[in-house]
């Protein structure tokens, strides 16, 4: 009967999703990355930040190199933290309320689906530019008040720089603005203290100057600390469109196909899944969306995060340099479950009560 019950709930929700799957290929070759190499340190100045930043993310994209994933994730953690006591835009505890929990500002709405406006648990990572204003980047998924997670290609601050000017990392929580290109501007967010990105795995760990504010707008995730089996249903939360139905299944890709393209991914905490037709590598090469499964407690299906979404690898010679889609290209994807032990110790927080080790389904 508990069985049935959770079956019951876990196919109403996804019935009310359109179904949809979404994945992506990486084209890989080893590069002999060790556990021990993962973490050097940037420091918050912008010669720093831009040295340390050229080591480019391979994958399909404008800004990725195109060979193989030898010229993988710039392992880094960029310090941006702010110890100016008199500076108020480091107090900030989130960009709907002050540090009383007073409401501020509850943005613009712009037409953003309701299923992403409600996913409580997904934050937006902005560019705070000092000359042009906050620019977005990717999302980041809520693990505490303190701790987000995205992919690596996400936080890298090159770009950023570039494009816009010196300036730091901020978490926008709580409003539409989130996923909104360039969010209103009475939106300040949190400033990110710390990037913590893994090479092997493009997985990156943001830590917050302040904390979100935990609320009616604002909650964590749990993550999940097992692994994906194939029998187990893997649902991404897809923003590029964010006017769209944002939820999309994905099915992991042939074991094989996947070690032939990326040996030992499985090893790195990588999820291959299959493509699908309507992926988009000129929109979509950064990732950084969360993927959710779930779990059964208390007789229904809860959801928990299982990682984030990841970089595309293409033979595509033109896919490469996002100049065009494939839509045959596999993805890798960070899974969380590997760096959970990590994660706590950077956030100061029990690893027990951050992730669970029950059995997806």
């Amino acid at each position: 009967m508990v069985g049935s019950r959770i079956l019951l709930t876990f196919l109403v929700f996804i019935l009310a999703v359109s179904v949809v799957q979404v994945a992506a290929q990486e084209q890989n070759q080893d590069n002999g990355l060790t556990q021990s190499q993962d973490i050097i340190t940037e420091s918050s100045s912008s010669g720093d930040i831009a040295a340390a930043a050229s080591q480019t993310i391979s994958g399909a994209g404008p800004e990725n190199s195109p060979s193989p994933i030898n010229a993988v994730i710039n392992d880094t953690t960029n310090s941006t933290a702010n110890n100016n006591p008199n500076d108020i835009t480091n107090n900030t505890t989130n960009n709907t309320t002050n540090s009383t929990g007073a409401p501020v500002s509850q943005g613009t709405s712009t037409g953003v689906s309701a299923r992403l406006s409600a996913a409580k648990f997904i934050a937006g990572l902005f560019w705070s530019s000092q000359t042009t204003g906050m620019h977005r980047r990717c999302t980041a998924t809520i693990i505490a008040e303190n701790v987000l997670v995205t992919s690596a290609a996400c936080a890298q601050t090159a770009n950023p720089i570039g494009k816009y000017g010196d300036g730091e990392w901020r978490i926008v929580a709580g409003t539409d603005d989130r996923y909104l290109s360039v969010p209103a501007a009475s939106v300040v967010g949190n400033k990110v203290e710390s990037v913590s990105s893994n090479k092997c795995s493009n997985l990156a760990i943001i830590t917050l100057s302040e904390p979100l504010l935990l609320g009616d707008n604002i909650a964590a995730i749990l993550m999940s600390n097992s692994p994906v089996l194939d029998t187990t249903t893997v649902v991404a939360y897809s923003t590029i469109k964010p006017e769209a139905d944002p939820l999309v299944i994905l099915t992991p890709g042939d074991s094989d196909a996947c070690e032939l393209l990326f040996p030992d991914y499985d090893k790195r905490g990588l999820l291959c899944t299959s493509p699908v037709d309507t992926q988009d590598v000129t929109a979509d090469y950064l990732g950084g969306d969360a993927i959710i499964g779930f779990v059964p407690q208390d007789d229904v299906a809860k959801p928990v995060l299982f990682g984030v979404t990841g970089l595309y690898y293409s033979t595509v010679a033109e896919a490469q340099t996002a100049q065009a889609n494939d839509v045959s290209a596999y993805r890798y994807n960070p899974l969380v479950s590997q760096h959970v032990g990590r994660i706590a110790s950077l956030g100061g927080l029990d690893a027990q009560k951050i992730a669970t080790p029950a059995t997806p389904m």
